[in-house]
């Protein structure tokens, strides 16, 4: 009896797949053949840091990197460009950027998940109304904030298979929409830096933590259908002086007077 009861406790256990894993599966299947690259390079951003540091309205990283690359995407409008393969070969040039960011939270049930905010066209937004939306991301109900991926994820699972290949391979318009002309998936608040994850954009942004000498590491992801490194090497470039250059500006000069306090 005791050695039954021994095989009982060492035995493990199974549970049904949760409902909201199935959108990670969905990205994780679109990324495989996207032939993706990544770029490293080291920024000197500690003036940025402290303009952040002693601005009144309390700015995420995530906001200021989506901003700036942002801008970067409209001096190079490659960037903005998304690879279509049916029915022939062209690349789609979107008019504006679509920033996806990828956020972690918990549910309307409290438990904890991912989900996908996007920004439009945030090179003409404020760093201020930029940041009410990141806030909205993180805190407001789901059912408000992120209505299209829910009701996605109660599809099964051929019917979401069938919509992302055709968002991966038929439509430039539609993924920019949808999906996004670009990524941000950051774990720099946590102390690390998440140099690979799924690209299912044109490029995908990740950087590390800020050290207290201001460097920080940041990882660029590229579809190599759509651009090469040295375009990419000159988008980390143009991103660290955007960074030191019109996000210190805007934060130093703009009346930032807060609502809430930045997630």
């Amino acid at each position: 009896m005791r050695l039954q009861s021994t095989e009982r406790t060492n035995k493990g256990s199974r549970r049904s797949f949760p409902r909201h894993r199935e959108t990670v599966l969905d990205i994780v299947r679109a990324s495989q053949r996207v032939p993706s690259f990544p770029l490293l390079y080291t920024m000197q951003i500690g003036e940025l840091a402290r303009v952040r540091e002693n601005a009144s309205f309390r700015v995420a990283w995530s906001t200021l990197f989506a901003k700036a690359y942002a801008m970067v995407s409209r001096q190079l409008p490659e960037l903005r460009e998304l690879f279509v393969g049916t029915p022939t070969k062209h690349l789609y040039r979107h008019p504006h950027s679509v920033a996806s960011l990828s956020v972690h939270r918990k549910d309307d049930l409290g438990q904890e998940r991912l989900i996908w905010g996007r920004w439009n066209d945030a090179e003409s937004t404020s760093l201020v109304d930029l940041q009410y939306q990141l806030d909205a991301f993180c805190q407001a109900p789901l059912s408000d904030v992120f209505s299209e991926g829910l009701i996605l994820e109660r599809r099964s699972a051929l019917v979401r298979r069938v919509l992302w290949w055709w968002l991966m391979n038929c439509s430039g318009r539609k993924r920019a929409k949808h999906v996004g002309t670009f990524s941000i998936s950051s774990l720099g608040g946590h102390g690390v830096l998440n140099a690979h994850h799924p690209l299912v954009t044109s490029s995908s942004l990740a950087f590390g933590p800020i050290s207290t000498s201001g460097e920080c590491e940041v990882v660029l992801i590229c579809d190599h259908r759509t651009f090469d490194g040295v375009l990419g090497a000159r988008a980390l470039k143009l991103l660290e002086s955007t960074l030191l250059g019109a996000m210190v500006n805007e934060l130093s000069s703009s009346p930032m007077q807060t609502k809430a306090a930045a997630a």
